[in-house]
């Protein structure tokens, strides 16, 4: 099962934030480099980053993939393909 790591609004703070690097395909892939998770799993292939897209909200990546430093060893680089959340609807009665 993947993870959902929240990097969105309030979260981002020493030890648990990242950087965007690189976009490619208008905002669709991005490279990022971060910290953290400071309680919990560590960011797996799979597993879905809550990055913050302005001052209140978030959007959703997927991580392709992802590799840790030695040291820090909460430091990661990883591959970030967009993954929008889809919308519940209401089936008809």
């Amino acid at each position: 099962m993947n993870t959902t790591h929240n990097y969105g609004p309030g979260q981002r703070v020493w030890g648990h934030d990242y950087a965007v690097t690189r976009t490619a395909d208008g905002g669709r892939q991005l490279k990022v480099s971060g910290w953290g998770p400071l309680i919990g799993p560590r960011i797996r292939e799979g597993d879905y980053l809550l990055l913050q897209k302005d001052h209140d909200r978030d959007t959703r990546y997927q991580v392709a993939d992802v590799r840790y430093e030695s040291d820090p060893s909460d430091m990661w680089h990883a591959t970030l393909n967009f993954a929008p959340r889809q919308a519940v609807t209401k089936e008809p009665r």
